[in-house]
């Protein structure tokens, strides 16, 4: 049996805030460690200040912190938020405050490194630098990672159709590609969603799976939609393991019309998106 181990430990960097004049001597460290966030999830940060001597100082909640995240090659500050003061007096907590980044603050960020600064607001309104190392480098380096959630594949995006003429019917209909619907990420309640964006739609759409590697028009029918005069997005869900999933679409024949071509009669479907 295997076993997994798991590690619960809070995330920190020490950051040097010099206001103690009596220092006489500076012991550098060789470098200060990168700042590793996950990407699209809460993150908490213990930040701990300390002189250019190594040692903790008090910090107050009569004080403000902000941290500050930017892209340091377009120069374009991301994030900006104020550090929560946790020193309560006690050793334990001398010189920590909490930075919370929210979901919704690395979500729509690219997977990158990033750089950060903490600076401090003076009592005249102005800011005062801390710094990320005892070498006066104000900057540190942030990693952004994915490593939590999966990244979601792009949509299949259909805008075109194909159409084929039915002497049953005495219709065209309209054919997309042979869409492949991913069957080995799938178990066997696979869900897919197909997006219909529409224009005055009059019409009926069939969602035609098969299970062969090599389809054809070996389809059949899993779903059947009719739509009069529907504009807007709509969408249909169906499970299942599929190898190609198709969509065809018999825009409605107008009463006067030779064949279901006339779109001032029968609207347009205008794109398609799937994924599974």
């Amino acid at each position: 049996m295997q076993n997994l181990p798991i590690y619960l430990y809070p995330n920190s960097f020490t950051v040097i805030l010099d206001l103690d004049t009596t220092i006489k001597g500076v012991n550098q460290v060789m470098y200060q460690q990168d700042l590793k966030i996950q990407k699209g999830i809460k993150n908490q940060v213990r930040v701990q200040f300390k002189n250019s001597d190594q040692k903790k100082i008090r910090i107050y909640n009569t004080q403000t912190f902000v941290f500050s995240m930017f892209d340091a090659i377009n120069q374009r500050l991301i994030v900006e938020k104020n550090l929560e003061i946790l020193d309560l007096g006690s050793t334990a907590t001398k010189g920590i405050a909490l930075l919370t980044l929210n979901e919704s603050d690395t979500l729509d960020l690219d997977r990158s490194s990033y750089q950060y600064s903490v600076k401090l607001l003076d009592t005249d309104g102005t800011f005062t630098p801390a710094y990320a190392n005892t070498y006066y480098g104000m900057a540190g380096t942030l990693h952004l990672s994915n490593d939590v959630y999966p990244v979601l594949k792009d949509s299949t995006i259909v805008t075109t159709f194909n159409p084929v003429w039915n002497a049953a019917t005495d219709l065209y209909e309209n054919y997309t590609g042979n869409m492949y619907a991913s069957p080995e990420f799938n178990g066997n309640s696979a869900l897919h969603t197909v997006a219909f964006y529409m224009s005055a739609y009059k019409g009926t759409i069939y969602i035609d799976a098969s299970l062969d590697n090599t389809p054809g028009n070996n389809y059949t029918v899993i779903n059947t939609l009719t739509y009069n005069l529907y504009s807007g997005v709509t969408y249909a869900n169906f499970n299942g393991v599929y190898s190609y999933i198709r969509i065809r679409h018999v825009p409605a024949k107008g009463p006067n019309d030779a064949d279901n071509r006339n779109t001032a009669y029968s609207g347009t479907l205008d794109k398609i998106l799937y994924r599974s």
